[in-house]
């Protein structure tokens, strides 16, 4: 089973519960940062995040009303900025080898897909959070079990663009989805039968066929050497055994086959539909501008996560170097969340320092920069004045 690399930075943990921990178990050492710094500094990434999905979404409208043809200003402006969005909330961008591999592993479904990767003009995956599963999968009708582990992505963001003369987008996001099945996310995904599953349908039709097929041929074969012998053709009396009588039977028997094979065809291609349809249902969060409204949400939140936690422990521990920080951070995280986590330092920092919360003290080439956080009592000042900046209080 395809292995995914792991995904992104993101923090397995909502800020409410992030800033909860904070309140309730700070680290000690060095002092505790105010409460209103820390709503500060999250309102303020709020504003920022608002204003953010403003000029997303005006563009979105822009690249639509545009015919969304890729290739174009509007179209190529409107990719960038859902570029950095999805950067900003922590979502990693799947390669077209890691793409081809998840798609050439056995699904854990039954359905089988069928995509035409020929057919998109641009095709972008992304995804947030992994886990590793386990399942149960059944074969040969039920007699066969095995246990089989895959990976499990919390989210999926699919945008694409088919080559097509409207070259309609197709914004989609989605919720924990088995990489094996992710050809079952795109647009032009077609349903197939399995293998097994056509024979299952055509074998057993397929003999009883012949079988009824064999007395018509019987029964015809006996009647023309009948017509044969009264027409004078043949002079060999001819032993019709049922004459007509077990032709039509014959073939009212061959007609019921084929027709209840055929709708035993269609009865599991409908199953095979609803299998699809039930997946994308349930897993399927929001399409079209609501998808990335929704990854608007999600960087706001891995951005407040980040800032409000590297703030915290630069005020608890003191002025700390890059690394030192980070692996604080991710200890710490370790332990309330029972996982490994990759805390994306660099980028919390950075936001500290435009935010005006928090100064580095530049050293020589062979040791790193010290971090240092602005006093709760400052810093809150200085927020509420870049506040008071972009909109009113």
């Amino acid at each position: 089973m395809t292995h995914l690399k792991p995904t992104d930075h993101s923090i397995p943990a909502s800020l409410e519960r992030v800033t909860a921990w904070l309140a309730t178990e700070q680290p000690s050492v060095g002092g505790t940062p105010t409460a209103s710094t820390l709503r500060l500094l999250t309102a303020l990434l709020r504003l920022e995040s608002t204003e953010r999905a403003d000029t997303l979404k005006s563009s979105f409208a822009a690249t639509i009303a545009a015919g969304a043809a890729p290739n174009t200003p509007t179209y190529d402006s409107f990719v960038a900025a859902l570029h950095e969005l999805l950067g900003r909330a922590n979502y990693r961008e799947i390669s077209g080898a890691e793409l081809q591999e998840a798609f050439d592993s056995e699904a854990l479904s039954s359905v089988k897909i069928q995509v035409d990767m020929a057919a998109f003009a641009a095709l972008h995956i992304f995804a947030r959070g992994k886990d590793r599963r386990s399942e149960t999968v059944r074969s040969l009708f039920g007699m066969r079990k095995r246990r089989v582990e895959f990976d499990v992505l919390e989210r999926v963001f699919v945008f694409s663009s088919l080559a097509t003369s409207d070259g309609a987008l197709n914004l989609k996001l989605f919720g924990n989805i088995p990489v094996p099945d992710m050809e079952m996310l795109l647009p032009n995904c077609k349903v197939k039968m399995r293998r097994v599953d056509q024979a299952v349908v055509f074998l057993p039709a397929t003999i009883s066929v012949v079988l009824a097929a064999s007395k018509v041929l019987f029964s015809l074969t006996a009647i023309w050497s009948a017509i044969q012998f009264y027409t004078g053709l043949s002079k060999d009396e001819p032993i019709v055994s049922g004459g007509w009588g077990l032709v039509a039977a014959g073939s009212f028997t061959l007609l019921g086959i084929t027709m209840g094979a055929y709708t035993k065809y269609q009865k599991r291609r409908l199953e095979y539909a609803n299998a699809h349809s039930r997946t994308l249902y349930f897993q399927t969060l929001d399409s079209e501008s609501g998808a990335f409204l929704r990854v608007l949400d999600e960087a706001f939140e891995e951005e407040a996560k980040e800032a409000v936690l590297a703030y915290a422990f630069l005020v608890a521990h003191g002025p700390s170097t890059e690394q030192a920080l980070d692996e604080r951070v991710e200890q710490w995280l370790r332990t309330k969340i029972g996982a490994p986590v990759d805390f994306e330092v660099d980028d919390a920092l950075a936001k500290l320092e435009r935010l005006g919360v928090a100064t580095r003290t530049r050293t020589g080439a062979d040791t790193s920069d010290t971090w240092a956080a602005v006093p709760p009592s400052i810093a809150t000042e200085s927020l509420r004045a870049r506040w008071v900046t972009m909109g009113p209080i």
